[in-house]
């Protein structure tokens, strides 16, 4: 199951805030996924961390991701269903 527990709230650029999502069947909680959206799309991107490239310029890691698309497509639709929803702190069969 899916469930999100806890949603902030944050309007900066393309970033509208951040999710803290469990998947109980696995007993994974996983928080700071940041929820994006940009000319009426929207998209999850996993927890990153910043660091320096050899350019001197800033990017991110994802410190987790999905390896598989299908299912990395599977849950960003669930959990961005979930969020519309208003759905947090409730659970979902996914």
């Amino acid at each position: 199951m899916i469930e999100i527990t806890k949603f902030k709230p944050l309007d900066k650029n393309t970033l509208k805030g951040f999710l803290t999502v469990r998947l109980t069947h696995v007993g994974l909680e996983i928080r700071d996924i940041a929820v994006q959206e940009k000319n009426g799309k929207r998209w999850l991107n996993m927890p990153s961390r910043s660091y320096t490239d050899s350019n001197g310029k800033q990017s991110y890691s994802y410190v987790l991701d999905f390896f598989d698309e299908e299912k990395k497509n599977l849950f960003q639709r669930e959990v961005l269903r979930m969020l519309d929803g208003g759905d947090h702190g409730t659970k979902s069969q996914s």
